[in-house]
């Protein structure tokens, strides 16, 4: 054989003794949830909670977040946004990873304690990340939030194709 055929045959049979190990150690420990479910701690995080027993009035972001339901996922992918996890921020128009990561490093990690922001203090907030998010206009992403922690796809789908450069559409003056 010659060396190239070594190394091929060398590199099959490496992946498949990785793939065997593998498949023997997953049963040997024996699964009991799905891979996507463990690899980000979800396990639970789907399971469908009940409505609060009144609606909350006047309370701060994190107790708003305690409150809200559970964001329908499939709803959301029917409705034609790609959503990774709950409470993925990037779906919204305008923002993007980098923010996303601005956000939650800003104690803002769900929609629910997003639609509950100021604009003034999302503005501060890109401020103090850098020159690159001054460019970011966060002036729609408290109605936006507040659609997706509703679980009303269509209506926030129908909101970000009238926007534009991510800000709704002018009101018509009389």
């Amino acid at each position: 054989m010659t060396p190239i055929e070594d190394r091929l045959l060398g590199f099959v049979l490496g992946v498949l003794t990785g793939w065997v190990a593998h498949w023997l150690l997953l049963h040997w420990r024996g699964r009991r949830t799905p891979p996507v479910a463990r690899r980000e701690g979800l396990a639970d995080a789907f399971a469908p909670v009940p409505p609060p027993a009144a609606e909350p009035v006047g309370l701060s972001a994190s107790e708003v977040s305690a409150h809200v339901r559970v964001v329908d996922v499939a709803a959301a992918r029917a409705a034609g946004f790609n959503i990774r996890h709950m409470d993925d921020l990037t779906i919204l128009e305008g923002i993007g990873p980098k923010i996303d990561d601005l956000l939650h490093a800003s104690g803002i990690d769900s929609f629910a304690d997003l639609a509950v922001q100021r604009v003034e203090d999302l503005v501060a907030i890109l401020d103090r990340g850098g020159a690159n998010f001054r460019l970011a206009n966060p002036e729609s992403w408290p109605r936006q939030a507040q659609l997706a922690a509703d679980n009303q796809w269509k209506e926030l789908k129908l909101l970000q194709r009238e926007m534009i450069g991510g800000l709704p559409p002018a009101e018509p003056r009389a």
